[in-house]
């Protein structure tokens, strides 16, 4: 996976999905959010479990995906 995204588009979708993340979790894997770069545009994904936030991201330029 390789992109190339400015600070202001990463961080407003990055801070609605880590709404779902807990920091002190059981299960250290809630305590990431998922980047995932497909169908020409950034996904992040948080979870608890319980609640589920999912957000992307047009990207523009050269990307690999992954």
């Amino acid at each position: 996976m390789n992109f190339t995204i400015s600070r202001e588009n990463f961080l407003q979708p990055l801070q609605l999905v880590s709404g779902a993340v807990e920091r002190r979790h059981t299960l250290p894997i809630l305590s990431n959010v998922l980047i995932k770069v497909s169908e020409g545009a950034l996904w992040l994904t948080g979870t608890d479990l319980e609640v589920e936030l999912i957000s992307s991201v047009k990207l523009e330029g050269d990307f690999a995906e992954g």
